[in-house]
């Protein structure tokens, strides 16, 4: 699935109560995974506007349902 700044989302994570909100930034980040093997591992969080606050999410770890896409 394909996602995208502007849509709304439930965002859902087994065991977590699910935020419902507008994707405001998508953002890339490179991490050291491991200093000694000099292992570097992509991440990508997704910033969600819910109930005023923002909230940062793993794409990785959460399931994202898109509920109305961005024009």
């Amino acid at each position: 699935m394909k996602i995208k700044i502007g849509d709304l989302v439930r965002v859902s994570l087994v065991g977590e109560e699910d935020e419902v909100g507008s994707i405001i930034q998508i953002e890339e980040s490179t991490d050291l995974f491991s200093e000694k093997y000099a292992v570097l591992e992509t991440n990508t969080y997704v910033h969600v506007l819910c109930s005023g606050e923002i909230r940062v999410f793993d794409l990785a770890d959460y399931d994202f349902e898109v509920i109305d896409e961005a024009g």
